[in-house]
């Protein structure tokens, strides 16, 4: 015999002789089934001749024949079930994974589970309906039928399921979507090996989500509230009060010591974001340390020396100047809450009034535009009210004013250019929190994260968008751009989009503006408690001149090995006393954590005025510094006056006046009846210019408009009446309970940006301003006040000598992103 034996005796003789056997057998009984019909038709023809036929229908004389005897096999269907039966056959008994191995290795396991468990054989025989449960997981065990890989072929081929997984890479489908698509089509996981995998992955997250971050215990202490009713309603209202009045924060006297080893972390900030994120880090375990140069750690403001008269009812009444108004206040209850919760109301005690009443529409802000709603530029722009609910009314006070598109009955987008616009803007905003969570991650994890439309916004312009968005209508567009950015003087070329869809989705989003009852001091003095009783503290008059840095860890830093040193750490800050606070290095060297100071105060004054410049040069920290431009600081005009909102007839709605989104008015030469490009500030097409020039440049044909715009640039930056951007907000109008306190007052905050006067440009990378240092003269300030103060009254000309006393500050707060 040459060649090897198999053993697979089915397979090699069995199978082709029974085969061969079927398949004569059929072949016989079809002949046969042949030559019976043919003598069948024979006799029907006989009977046809009219042949003896008997009685029973046979012809007498002729003997019917039997019909043939059907094989086994009688058809081709059932030769292939030999064959499939014989294959079956052969694969049991001499594949690898046959089924004689599965029912070996089923008897095998039935052996050891009857040694090691044959005291439960009785209630198996007891019991049969169990006993064949346990022997058909058995067989399914033995056949694959647990194991987490899929037993046969793939549903679909391999190839296949590669172009697949690259459509959805291509469709940016969600990497943790695409991971488990390759382990089904690819690897072969069962469908509940998935499961499995999904939960477990589910819950490893939601371990790592609850893990306790150093120096976090794993239960959070509750704190007390910050202010509790007692049954004495009156008392208990006077107490509070009495507390409301008091400024947030300790006062820090010249001199005192203040111990660095009881915190291990510092806040330079004052207001509700920085308290805000002092009562987060202190719900995690930190000791915290807040530091603010102001006398209230709250942000607002003072009027000083109202001693005497009837402006000595304006003694400590806090005026706000920060604009706290809250939009979407339903999402961002749920992100106070966690800083807020004491042990009897997880909002802290603090409360919010929705700005504006049902007769006005929830009102909340007022838009002036140069030409907006207008035939000229010239002309008295047309103001406009944004309302509670949002896009709604949006849309049809656009129709109505600026002769935008209807929306449908129903209330849908319908052919409103302002409503698709807004419905974008949202959609874009979905987005915002994955990009600013990306902040903070590391670059591997941002690699396996999908960039947002956000992102891609946030590199852009506003310019553009509005450009396309609204090609046909300069009026709703110059109404979007101020709705996008009405906080800040600057026009579309030069605003972020990012900026711009966040603006116009927070005033658009249907819920409307609140505002904290008691004002900011409230929200900041429940702040201020889950501060103070998780260890932490908040200081007042404290100016910090400079950041420290130096190495944690002194043994790390080694020149001698040659190694480069690593970058020191922010452990402190330096006083306008020269006093130093600093961490102890020493007493960190065991901890599992390390100490930090966080700066609220903005890149520009953090890196440029804080940061040392050896320290900046030297780590070139941070990257794109240079692409930052400061914007002008702002003056804050405070008026006292006499008289509640109602007798005074205002409400909580803020008016801007936004120039940077002025309208692009197109003239005609008189000469020839050909369209005119005017030089105007705020054409969202054209580049950017100074919003203060507007009167200077307004309704000129270009050259002499040119020329002009020499002149103004060189001149002095001043505000005018009429046309520079300006702020007018009435805090005490936007808490119900402001007059219970004060009494019969009204609090009046004017926001205009500084003059050239009082403030010095630096044409530095970054660009800068600085304070000058005599700050103009009295002259100048009187000068710019009875501006403002006469600008306030032909907006408000109710409020004509009810201005009781009023005082005047220079704030640098802001920064803009040039990115040019």
């Amino acid at each position: 015999v040459v060649g090897q034996l198999s053993p697979d005796v089915v397979s090699i003789y069995f199978s082709p002789v029974l085969t061969e056997l079927a398949v004569q057998a059929l072949e016989n009984y079809a002949a046969n089934l042949l030559e019976y019909d043919d003598i069948v038709r024979d006799m029907e023809a006989m009977k046809e001749k009219q042949a003896d036929v008997a009685a029973d229908g046979s012809i007498r004389g002729i003997e019917p024949p039997e019909p043939p005897i059907a094989p086994l096999y009688r058809s081709e269907y059932y030769v292939k079930e030999l064959r499939q039966v014989l294959s079956e056959t052969s694969d049991h008994f001499h594949s690898r994974k046959g089924g004689w191995r599965v029912h070996a290795r089923a008897a095998r396991f039935e052996r050891l589970m009857d040694e090691k468990y044959g005291i439960f054989r009785p209630f198996l025989k007891q019991y049969p309906e169990v006993d064949k449960f346990v022997r058909s997981v058995q067989v399914k065990y033995a056949n694959g039928y647990f194991s987490p890989i899929r037993q046969g072929k793939s549903p679909i081929p391999k190839s296949t399921a590669v172009i697949i997984l690259f459509m959805m890479k291509r469709g940016d489908i969600k990497w943790e979507i695409l991971t488990l698509s390759a382990l089904f089509f690819l690897v072969g996981l069962q469908p509940w090996a998935l499961v499995i995998l999904i939960a477990g992955g589910h819950t490893l997250l939601e371990g790592r989500k609850k893990r306790a971050v150093k120096p976090m215990e794993t239960y959070i202490p509750t704190v007390k509230p910050y202010f509790r009713m007692n049954r004495d309603e009156v008392s208990s209202r006077q107490t509070k009060i009495d507390l409301l009045s008091r400024p947030v924060g300790k006062k820090h006297v010249a001199g005192e010591i203040i111990d660095m080893m009881k915190y291990d972390t510092i806040i330079l900030g004052s207001g509700p974001d920085a308290l805000y994120t002092a009562s987060l880090l202190s719900r995690a375990g930190r000791k915290v340390l807040v530091m603010t140069a102001r006398s209230d750690a709250s942000g607002c403001y003072t009027i000083e020396d109202c001693n005497s008269g009837e402006a000595k009812k304006f003694d400590n009444v806090p005026f706000d100047v920060c604009s706290s108004n809250i939009s979407k206040i339903s999402g961002q209850q749920e992100l106070l809450a966690p800083a807020l919760s004491n042990s009897t109301d997880y909002q802290g005690g603090v409360r919010f009034a929705k700005i504006g009443s049902e007769t006005d529409g929830y009102a909340f802000q007022i838009l002036s535009v140069p030409g907006m709603g207008s035939d000229e530029v010239a002309d008295t722009p047309c103001p406009f009210v944004l309302r509670g609910d949002g896009v709604s009314s949006l849309m049809e006070d656009a129709a109505a004013s600026l002769g935008d598109g209807w929306p449908d009955a129903s209330g849908s987008i319908g052919n409103s250019a302002t409503g698709l616009y807004s419905a974008t803007c949202e959609s874009i905003n979905s987005s915002a929190a994955h990009y600013y969570l990306s902040k903070i991650l590391e670059d591997s994890v941002n690699e396996m994260r999908s960039d947002g439309v956000y992102h891609s916004a946030a590199s852009r312009y506003a310019s553009g968008f509005l450009g396309k968005g609204f090609a046909s209508n300069p009026h709703a567009r110059s109404l979007m751009a101020a709705i996008g950015m009405n906080e800040e003087n600057i026009e579309p070329t030069m605003t972020s989009m990012a900026a711009h869809v966040t603006n116009v989705s927070a005033a658009l989003s249907g819920e409307g503006m609140h505002y904290p009852i008691g004002g900011p001091r409230a929200l900041c003095h429940a702040l201020s408690t889950v501060v103070e009783q998780s260890g932490g503290c908040v200081l007042t008059n404290v100016p910090v001149t400079e950041l420290i840095f130096e190495h944690l860890n002194a043994v790390a830093s080694n020149e001698k090995d040659g190694k480069e040193k690593p970058a020191p750490q922010c452990l402190g800050v330096k006083l306008s006393d020269g006093t130093e606070l600093k961490f102890d290095t020493k007493s960190w060297k065991s901890r599992d954590y390390s100490p930090a100071v966080i700066s609220m105060h903005g890149f520009i004054t953090t890196f440029i005025r804080l940061m040392p410049d050896d320290i900046r040069t030297k780590y070139k920290v941070p990257r794109g510094l240079p692409a930052l431009s400061e914007s002008r600081p702002v003056f804050k005009l405070l008026f006292g006056l006499r008289g509640s909102a109602k007798d005074l007839e205002v409400t909580g709605i803020d008016f801007c006046r936004v120039p940077g989104a002025g309208l692009v008015q197109d003239e005609l030469d008189p000469t020839d009846g050909q369209r005119i490009d005017n030089v105007i500030p705020g054409d969202i097409n054209q580049e950017s210019k100074d919003a203060t020039n507007v009167a200077a440049v307004k309704g000129k044909h270009n050259n002499e408009a040119k020329e002009l715009k020499k002149a103004v640039d060189k001149s002095h930056v001043r505000f005018e009446t009429g046309a520079s951007w300006m702020k007018i907000s009435f805090p005490s109008a936007k808490d119900p309970s402001f007059e219970s306190r004060h009494g019969n007052i009204t609090t009046c905050v004017v926001t205009v940006e500084a003059d050239d006067d009082f403030v010095s440009l630096f044409e530095t990378k970054p660009r800068l301003f600085t304070s000058q240092s005599d700050q103009g003269n009295a002259t100048q300030y009187q000068v710019l006040i009875d501006r403002i103060k006469c600008d306030l009254l032909n907006v408000f000309p109710q409020l004509e000598g009810m201005a009781v006393y009023r005082s005047c500050r220079i704030i640098f707060v802001r920064f803009c992103l040039n990115l040019s």
